[in-house]
């Protein structure tokens, strides 16, 4: 049986080709056997307010793709090089989900891609609040007045 498989829950909401569906007050599954067509959960999707940081940045490009509000070809090139900048931070610490991420851009699978990416998330939020050590951030100030 081929084609894509969603398991729905009660009043969750989807969007299919750039239309926003919601399900009933019952579970549901759909099999979606048109291929190539764009499907985005909508508890996937990022608001374009909370895309602060380099890897909703790149998250939100897919999404872009992937639900249609942008140029397919123009934006998969910026995806792939903007996945290759992330894997040139994060090297070991994400390597596994940004290689699935890297591949699945590469074939235009783009929510593969959002999936990929929101493991990087809570590791990309830890080294953001990481905070430097009182006398590294003293000499740090030191050498910006020198």
């Amino acid at each position: 049986m081929p084609g894509l498989i969603l398991n729905i829950k009660p009043g969750e909401r989807f969007l299919v080709n750039g239309v926003v569906l919601e399900n009933g007050p019952k579970r549901a599954q759909i099999r979606v056997e048109t291929e190539g067509a764009s499907i985005l959960r909508l508890s996937d999707a990022l608001h374009p307010d909370d895309v602060n940081t380099p890897v909703k940045r790149v998250y939100y490009i897919a999404q872009l793709i992937l639900t249609g509000d942008s140029d397919e070809a123009e934006a998969k090139e910026l995806l792939i090089k903007s996945i290759k900048d992330l894997q040139n931070v994060f090297r070991d610490t994400a390597k596994a989900p940004l290689e699935k991420a890297l591949n699945a851009a590469e074939i235009g699978r783009y929510y593969s891609v959002l999936c990929s990416l929101k493991h990087v998330f809570p590791l990309e939020e830890k080294l953001l609040n990481l905070r430097l050590p009182q006398s590294e951030l003293e000499a740090e100030k030191q050498s910006e007045v020198a």
